[in-house]
């Protein structure tokens, strides 16, 4: 299975078989969110990291967008600050994005911004450490990671109003159903688990998780303290689709691991041609700045 994964450090491309990768982009901070819309994905972008000296308040994040070759074509910058980005998505031709920083939702229409407070928390700072959705039935259920027994929300698309609550996992991440059953990670924990009892311990800290036919991958980053979070070394957990162990891969010096998606059809890593080469050949002898090359990479597997 080919996924991106996002880092403290990078943007990804990994096959999860082989270990094979390349850094598609990196330097603008921590990298989170992940979505596909059209011919483009999103990928959210703090522009800061956790151990950053620059307060948490001064954060101004961006949504980066990349063709179906795998190419940085652009970016998305609300009229208000986008802080402590989590994970994005689109649903219904909107972009839905979590701000955690301000226990806000942000959502744009294609034209225009819009800031929602699910809980009414306006102004009150990051009291529920909104971070993950997921769209069902003309619901979105968002994740309130509460920093402890976390709840999983469902709001009407309709109305807005709160319409189901679930409590679920510790400090969790990530919403999910499989055969009628909600499923997280909790992260806190070290585990995934489902409202049906269901267990499955990983360790490390489990948040960001991916399906294929054949197999599940979900990212893990080592439990440290705050400033060592951002270069230490995470790993992605390959299972088969019974949960059933087969490998990691180390993800050396990625920090942490923030989320993970399939690569979708119709998108793969584009080669430079003949043009390309050229103009990076001439930027390279004036030096003058290019866009770089992906950077190919192998991750091991243990």
């Amino acid at each position: 299975m080919d996924v991106l994964v996002t880092t403290s450090q990078s943007l990804l491309l990994i096959d999860t078989d082989t270990g094979h990768a390349h850094r598609i982009d990196s330097g603008r901070g921590l990298y989170y969110g992940l979505a596909c819309h059209g011919d483009r994905i999103y990928v959210a972008a703090r522009r800061r990291l956790v151990s950053s000296e620059v307060p948490s308040a001064d954060e101004r994040g961006e949504i980066l967008m990349f063709d179906r070759g795998l190419r940085y074509c652009g970016s998305l910058q609300a009229p208000f600050p986008l802080r402590d980005l989590h994970e994005i998505a689109w649903h219904g031709g909107k972009l839905w994005a979590t701000a955690s920083h301000d226990d806000m939702i942000a959502i744009y229409d294609g034209a225009n911004w819009e800031q929602w407070y699910p809980l009414a928390t306006e102004g009150q700072g990051d009291v529920h450490h909104f971070n993950s959705f997921m769209f069902e039935d003309g619901l979105v259920w968002i994740l309130a990671h509460n920093r402890g027994a976390s709840d999983l929300l469902a709001f009407s698309l309709d109305t807005r109003e709160l319409v189901q609550r679930h409590v679920l996992g510790n400090c969790s991440h990530n919403i999910w159903r499989e055969q009628g059953q909600l499923y997280t990670c909790s992260s806190a924990e070290s585990r995934v688990m489902g409202q049906d009892g269901f267990t499955l311990e990983t360790g490390g800290f489990p948040r960001g998780v991916a399906f294929d036919a054949d197999s599940r991958c979900i990212g893990i980053s080592t439990l440290s303290e705050r400033k060592a979070r951002d270069f230490n070394a995470g790993a992605l957990l390959l299972t088969d689709r019974q949960w059933q162990r087969r490998h990691e891969l180390a993800l050396d010096d990625e920090g942490l691991v923030l989320d993970v998606m399939r690569l979708p059809p119709g998108f793969a890593l584009a080669q430079p041609g003949p043009l390309q080469r050229g103009w990076q050949a001439l930027a390279r002898a004036f030096g003058a700045p290019s866009a770089p090359a992906p950077e190919a990479l192998r991750f091991p597997r243990r």
